[in-house]
């Protein structure tokens, strides 16, 4: 198991990043460190250390959930497209 400690929302956190490859899992770190100076920051009157994490977490989660369903969108818009150049190539088949 390769664990690593790293500092994360102001804490030392040691993490198992086996499912994770390296630059991948740096990238992560900064990303959701980024988030949680930028919400501290927009929160200064919050002295909650937790209450500034769950804020964090909710703003990365809201994120990834627009692009989630951008891309569940994007999938369906091209997977109605394909339906429609099939249907047209049955067609096309069909009266030669």
């Amino acid at each position: 198991m390769a664990v690593t400690r790293e500092r994360i929302m102001g804490r030392e956190i040691d993490l198992n990043i086996d499912n994770i490859d390296e630059l991948s899992f740096n990238k992560a770190v900064n990303f959701v460190n980024e988030q949680w100076l930028e919400i501290k920051r927009e929160n200064a009157n919050v002295a909650d250390t937790q209450k500034i994490a769950a804020l964090t977490a909710v703003k990365i989660a809201a994120e990834l959930l627009k692009l989630k369903y951008l891309h569940e969108s994007i999938s369906n818009s091209y997977e109605n497209k394909i339906k429609e150049f099939i249907r047209q190539l049955d067609e096309a088949n069909h009266i030669n």
